[in-house]
């Protein structure tokens, strides 16, 4: 079974502006890989930085649309653990921002075949670094994948 990991951004796109045409097909990419996951076959990997980035979200309908979203999911926790820390700190080196790095470190140290991510800079700092996993807009995950 393929096993994933979507980052906050994945978990937020539906509830975004609908209006742009990219983020209305992420969306909807986002939405068939849930039900793919509903149907047993993908597993879906999460994290304390998911859980965390959640929490930070400033608008209260949205954060609340979101912990609904994220809350009616079977997702499997990685616990942290120091060695994810220190590779979180080591693919810092490649412009990758902390909570970013930090996806990246819980994702390879589970061994995930994809994460996947709507955000650029996460998409860019990926292709520089040297991972063990591949990092993938949902869009590209739908064609190549499913």
């Amino acid at each position: 079974m393929v096993k994933i990991y979507l980052d906050n951004c994945c978990y937020s796109r539906p509830f975004d502006d609908q209006k742009q045409e990219k983020i209305n097909f992420e969306s909807k990419a986002i939405e068939s890989i849930l039900n793919k996951h509903i149907k047993k076959e993908l597993e879906i990997y999460t994290s304390m930085a998911v859980d965390y980035e959640i929490s930070k979200i400033s608008d209260i309908e949205k954060k609340s649309q979101v912990e609904g979203l994220y809350d009616t999911m079977e997702i499997q926790n990685i616990e942290y653990t120091p060695q994810i820390r220190k590779r979180a700190i080591e693919l810092k080196q490649y412009n990758i921002k902390e909570m970013d790095a930090l996806h990246l470190a819980f994702a390879e140290s589970t061994k995930v075949d994809y994460v996947i991510t709507t955000d650029r800079l996460l998409l860019n700092g990926a292709k520089r670094a040297d991972l063990k996993i591949k990092v993938i807009n949902p869009i590209e995950f739908i064609m190549e994948v499913v």
